[in-house]
């Protein structure tokens, strides 16, 4: 499945909105600062992820930006310090206890 990169910054007014923004974000990528994640995502699982941050957000009083990155302009991502370029999360883990 052809997955790309997104970088998606955020500003959310309210604390408990902010929660939710960032435990669905978490759920899609990773977070590299604060209020930015990186997320691989397939077309679905980028509309399915709009579809939830817009049920979340204010539109009078938050904002959420999501910037798509090309083939040639994710190779070409520059990281410095101690930051990681963001690989693909697993589709799942399932833990048991049987």
């Amino acid at each position: 499945m052809n997955r790309s990169l997104w970088v998606i910054t955020y500003d959310i007014a309210s604390p408990k909105r902010w929660r939710k923004v960032f435990k669905l974000l978490k759920s899609y990528g990773k977070p590299v600062q604060y209020s930015v994640f990186e997320c691989r995502l397939s077309s679905p699982q980028f509309k399915a992820l709009q579809a939830a941050l817009a049920s979340v957000l204010n539109d009078d009083e938050d904002r959420l930006h999501c910037y798509p990155l090309c083939g040639q302009c994710d190779t070409r991502t520059v990281v410095l310090g101690y930051g990681c370029r963001v690989e693909e999360l697993p589709a799942a883990w399932i833990v048991s206890d049987c």
